[in-house]
């Protein structure tokens, strides 16, 4: 049995709305994008919300928006995929790394606040995995500390903080559509969630090669082509209706894998604060014998992941040294086991089943 580590849902609406766009003859700036930028918002709780070409332009947007520059600063961890680095360094930005809580590998809202300086302009934690960072503490600093708090959410579709979904919170919230995301678009995407209309226009005519909406010839600002095109809307229109239900199907996943898993050999299963909905964007256990283990899943046609191997403060062209003792441990011992949503029981025995066996055997 070949065991994938995620799939992405295609139905026959899915191939009727993106057959209907090429008929349309409107493939950019037409009704699909605003239309998803509705149910978006609508879903998250968010007054507004901004559609564009990708998570990564997500970031790029949001910062821009802030008129982040030369010298400033930017409190981020580096347990995360690298864009949520490149989203303000393009700009002359400078990170600031923050270790994790090493049970929810989210940013550590103590040690962020101790790195705090008069340099800083914003703060990015990041919903890693689908299990949401400590938001309330991140409001406390932003406001206390008078700096900007963005949240990347790139993983955390659905996620939620003491029942609020982390789209409402802060200032801008970036997610990505990237086929392997809980919701997707069959292809690069993003969105960006904001509570003010005057950020919400400028980030519309940022995206638009800085022309406000009704404005052809004049553009107000320097911007981008970081449009969203009416195909890849059209297919996460349809995904946004399955969102909740996919969700509460990775949580029963989750939930089995953490029953069957916990306590196995060194195995260390991922944690759900009180105060936190985690949507499980991916299952990741954490064991010293992780090399061992992945090669054991791969021979027995089982696909896993490492996400990430490597942390941002030690991308080459990063300058300084670091002191970041609980990224260091776990990016050597974490693993990602297959899920999503369409994974069946008889998938998730052979997973389980593996598992078992290597340590049994060992």
């Amino acid at each position: 049995m070949k065991v994938e580590l995620n799939r992405m849902f295609v139905n026959d609406r899915i191939k009727e709305s993106v057959l209907s766009v090429l008929e349309s003859g409107r493939y950019v700036k037409g009704p699909m994008a605003t239309e998803m930028e509705r149910k978006f918002a609508s879903m998250v709780g968010s007054p507004f919300a901004v559609s564009c070409s990708s998570g990564s332009t997500a970031l790029m947007l949001a910062f821009r928006a802030l008129g982040l520059g030369p010298g400033d600063e930017v409190l981020m961890p580096s347990h995360t995929f690298v864009a949520s680095l490149n989203g303000f360094y393009h700009y002359g930005a400078r990170p600031v790394f923050v270790d994790v809580d090493p049970e929810t590998m989210t940013m550590d809202p103590e040690k962020a606040s101790d790195a705090v300086t008069d340099s800083t302009k914003a703060v990015l934690p990041v919903h890693i995995y689908g299990h949401p960072a400590d938001m309330g503490a991140f409001v406390d600093l932003a406001e206390d500390r008078e700096i900007a708090l963005i949240g990347d959410a790139a993983q955390a579709h659905g996620a939620a903080y003491r029942g609020t979904d982390v789209g409402a919170i802060g200032d801008m919230t970036c997610y990505s559509f990237f086929p392997s995301k809980i919701v997707t678009v069959g292809g690069e995407g993003g969105m960006i969630t904001c509570e003010d209309e005057e950020l919400y226009l400028n980030l519309q005519a940022l995206k638009n090669h800085g022309r406000y909406e009704g404005e052809r010839d004049i553009s107000s600002m320097p911007g981008f082509n970081f449009r969203l095109p009416e195909i890849l809307a059209s297919i996460g229109i349809v995904q946004l209706e399955h969102m909740e239900s996919w969700i509460e199907r990775r949580r029963e996943i989750a939930k089995r894998y953490s029953r069957e898993l916990e306590g196995v050999g060194d195995t260390r299963v991922p944690v759900e604060r009180d105060w936190a909905r985690h949507v499980y964007y991916l299952y990741v256990i954490r064991t010293s014998r992780r090399d061992e283990l992945r090669t054991h899943l791969k021979n027995r046609g089982i696909s896993t992941g490492i996400h990430y191997r490597v942390p941002v403060h030690r991308m080459p062209y990063i300058e300084g040294r670091w002191e970041l003792p609980e990224t260091e441990s776990l990016v050597n011992e974490i693993l990602s086991l297959p899920m999503h949503p369409l994974l069946t029981p008889e998938e998730q025995d052979a997973v389980i089943e593996a598992v078992l066996d290597f340590f049994r055997s060992s």
